[in-house]
């Protein structure tokens, strides 16, 4: 089972949210998605330590996927809230997956495997390039191609590495 579990939809509105009786916090920015994974209204809180892919600016219309602890506390309300931990502006045709890859290069759910090519950008996730091993560690992996094999394989188009567990 992945750490991390994804949501996908297209953000239909955005705007900042109140935190504490008395003031704005205007890094905390509240999503409203039509889902497509799970399917339906959510919203998804992004917070200052929320981790954005090339660090995009979300947009009403953008299809994006974000990831959240399923283990961390959740408020009951309709539609559903997730804060999430990380995102990745993910257009039609694109898709993220954020897990910890094993010696071989699968997902630690074993639903996907990567075939890192010498061309592939591979940065921690200040932006620096990453030159160590990448199994063992959280990644975040961009990608738009995969075989029609069990796993489906790709040839990620990005790699982010976090070198401790978000």
């Amino acid at each position: 089972m992945a750490l991390y579990t994804p949501i996908i939809g297209i953000i239909t509105n955005i705007e900042y949210i109140q935190t504490g009786s008395t003031q704005t916090n205007d890094c905390t920015i509240l999503l409203t998605l039509e889902g497509e994974e799970p399917a339906g209204p959510f919203q998804v809180q992004l917070n200052p330590n929320t981790y954005v892919m090339n660090l995009h600016p979300f947009q009403v219309g953008d299809r994006a996927t974000f990831f959240y602890d399923p283990n961390a506390p959740m408020v009951l309300i309709y539609p559903p809230r997730y804060t999430a931990v990380a995102g990745a502006y993910t257009p039609q045709g694109t898709s993220a997956k954020m897990d910890v890859f094993l010696e071989d290069m699968h997902s630690s759910d074993h639903s996907l495997m990567l075939n890192i090519g010498w061309n592939t950008p591979v940065t921690t996730a200040n932006g620096q390039p990453f030159r160590g091993k990448l199994a063992g560690h959280l990644l975040l992996v961009y990608y738009s191609m995969t075989t029609r094999s069990i796993p489906p394989q790709t040839s990620p188009e990005q790699v982010v590495v976090f070198c401790r567990t978000m």
